[in-house]
């Protein structure tokens, strides 16, 4: 690897780089092979040999257990196409990826990568001889298609990504040659391989095939031509129809496995891409399995009932915990083995920190108010009633997964203490009224005489909890006089209502993992910030949304030492210490209430392999993409 620049934190990332390449290439072998149905197009005279398929540095993968076979069907169930995912957890091949600690960044279609000018500009370089599905070419000209005809679009991309904005200016790409790509940044950006994991999935595009529908290449008559064809009336509406990986099989991929028969059907088909580009140690092309094939059910009971038969070879994906008892029971005539692992995500009550409601609002900004609602619970009890011993308390601060992560910032308010809760909402002026229902606290002179009755909105289903969950957290802050009535909307509007500013307590999930690449759910950066969604509007708006509030100093104060470690290149102290800052003072204030990690399950068929023994459930990691869906493999074929 080359480049110009010299200091310390550049040298060290590429002696990082260094030895991942080397590890992943130790034992590879000289020769190649191949699965028997493209052995077979090869012979037909369909396909080139495997050789002239694999750029000249395959990406090579380690098995997780060992060398695999080839043949099979992965077996799957969807609720509709969204469940095919090929474009993220079934298709998880960005530049730059998680490693299987679901910690560490590894190479991906970059074989490897320089850090520049203290980290402003970053040079990716391309193995050689990549190819689409097709055959065609995989260059970074693809990689300039996406950034000058999609991003830079306004008609295609209304908004540039925040992501690659730094410092109120986006990112400028180019290509000095095939194989190389550079970023450059108005300001350093030592994040930027840990954001290309997460967010980098899909930054490329075919040009040689989807040009044809972009009115910069395209000619004007044929995509009027097109347009009418798919009884479509805009052109970016035909671009993005013949985008979609999961819905359009002529469009070439770089990923595993391609859309042969898409949605809508009852039974929906992938099948392996030809040109993939990678081996395991042995030089056999990956992936293993010859196809995924998804069945389209009606509902999550169907999919419990098709799982305990037998009819799932590896799936997370809609497997409801709750029936955790009659998966064990089945799974021996089924087939199957049931693994269990705790989410890094907290079932959380989020408390809105820019109430609309100035008296409310003043009340939701202290902390002995947070810290009294999180010692109102009990949640070992919680946990025993509702998942049969399947979780864990947790605040709500950042899981174990993380890198950031200290014990210390899960130990504190977690402890069922109703009499300390009580003592707590008396200091702040809740006194009690009729019932024992508490009042708000006096302000300004005036006298507590406004009853405390708050609206508790309930996401209605991804938390994967019920409303008897949050019913029960309802009677335990009444037990110490805090009046809630649980109400559950529409998903769409639940979070309409959140991002508005008109819920002042909703109940969803707080995100545990690689927190320092998705800060919103730290830091008030955007609408979705939902401890404080107005501080958010101001803040990813530049202070023009009109619904916007300027952050507090202490949210200020955050913000700031973010930025500082968001720039910093390199594992240094001075990051680890910023990151800790800001954690600590998450678990000091308690913005967020945490109730517990729930366990989530896998259902693993006994005729499957390589799955590792533990699955971190993140969408970050784009489960199971992080494992390598590549090295799965399956005994006896069909």
């Amino acid at each position: 690897m080359t480049g110009t620049g010299t200091d310390k934190n550049r040298q060290a990332g590429l002696v990082a780089v260094l030895a991942v390449l080397v590890a992943a290439w130790a034992g590879a072998a000289e020769t190649f092979h191949e699965a028997p149905m493209l052995a077979e197009k090869v012979a037909a005279g369909e396909l080139p040999p495997v050789e002239e398929r694999l750029p000249a540095d395959p990406l090579v993968v380690e098995p997780v257990e060992r060398i695999g076979t080839y043949g099979g069907t992965w077996r799957r169930l969807a609720l509709g196409g969204a469940d095919v995912q090929l474009t993220a957890r079934m298709g998880y091949d960005p530049l730059v990826r998680w490693d299987r600690t679901g910690q560490g960044v590894a190479p991906g279609l970059a074989a490897s990568w320089d850090i520049l000018d203290e980290g402003r500009t970053y040079v990716f370089r391309l193995r050689t001889g990549l190819k689409w599905s097709d055959g065609h070419p995989l260059t970074a000209a693809d990689f300039m298609f996406y950034y000058e005809d999609v991003l830079c679009n306004e008609e295609l991309s209304p908004v540039f990504p925040a992501w690659l904005t730094v410092g109120g200016q986006p990112v400028k790409m180019s290509a000095p040659d095939a194989r190389t790509l550079e970023f450059r940044f108005a300001e350093p950006l030592g994040v930027f391989p840990g954001l290309l994991a997460y967010q980098g999935n899909g930054i490329l595009m075919p040009k040689h095939y989807l040009s044809r529908f972009h009115p910069r290449y395209a000619d004007e008559a044929d995509l009027e031509r097109e347009m009418k064809e798919h009884e479509l009336s805009l052109w970016q509406q035909l671009f993005w129809r013949k985008a979609n990986q999961n819905e359009n099989p002529e469009l070439p991929t770089w990923k595993p496995f391609r859309i042969v028969v898409p949605p809508p059907a009852n039974r929906m088909i992938a099948e392996r891409n030809p040109f993939y580009w990678k081996v395991d140690p042995a030089g056999n092309q990956l992936p293993y399995i010859d196809r995924i094939a998804f069945t389209d059910v009606q509902n999550n009971e169907v999919i419990t009932m098709k799982a305990m038969a037998g009819e799932v070879d590896f799936q997370a994906r809609r497997v409801d915990a709750s029936n955790y008892a009659l998966f064990v029971e089945n799974s021996e005539p089924g087939g199957y083995r049931v693994m269990r692992d705790l989410a890094p995500d907290t079932v959380a009550l989020y408390v809105n920190q820019c109430s609309k409601d100035a008296e409310l609002r003043a009340l939701l900004q202290d902390r002995r108010f947070r810290i009294a609602l999180s010692l109102a619970i009990d949640r070992e009890e919680l946990i025993f009633l509702l998942y049969s011993g399947m979780a864990v308390p947790s605040r709500g601060v950042i899981s174990p997964m993380d890198p950031h992560y200290r014990p210390e910032f899960d130990a504190k308010y977690l402890n069922y203490d109703p009499e300390r809760a009580n003592a707590l909402l008396d200091e702040i002026g809740m006194v009690r009224g009729r019932g024992g229902l508490r009042r708000m606290p006096p302000r300004e002179g005036k006298p507590a005489d406004r009853p405390f009755r708050q609206i508790l909105n309930v996401y209605p289903s991804e938390a994967g909890t019920s409303s008897d969950l949050w019913q029960l957290v309802a009677d335990y802050f009444r037990e110490v006089g805090l009046d809630f009535v649980i109400k559950i909307d529409a998903g769409s509007l639940s979070v309409l209502q959140i991002r508005n500013g008109n819920s002042d307590f909703w109940a969803y999930q707080q995100p545990g993992l690689q927190w320092e690449v998705d800060p919103k759910w730290h830091l008030p950066l955007t609408s979705t910030s939902y401890f404080a969604p107005l501080y958010g509007r101001y803040q990813g708006s530049n202070g023009k949304d009109r619904l916007g509030v300027k952050p507090s100093a202490e949210w200020q104060q955050m913000l700031d030492w973010y930025s500082e470690m968001s720039r910093i290149v390199g594992d240094t102290e001075r990051k680890r210490e910023l990151g800790h800052r800001i954690l600590r003072q998450w678990a000091e204030e308690c913005y967020v209430v945490g109730i517990c990690r729930q366990e989530l399950l896998t259902i693993v068929s006994n005729r499957f392999h390589n799955v590792p023994e533990h699955i971190i459930h993140d969408w970050r990691l784009y489960t199971p993409g992080y494992i390598g869906i590549e090295q799965f493999y399956m005994d006896g074929g069909e």
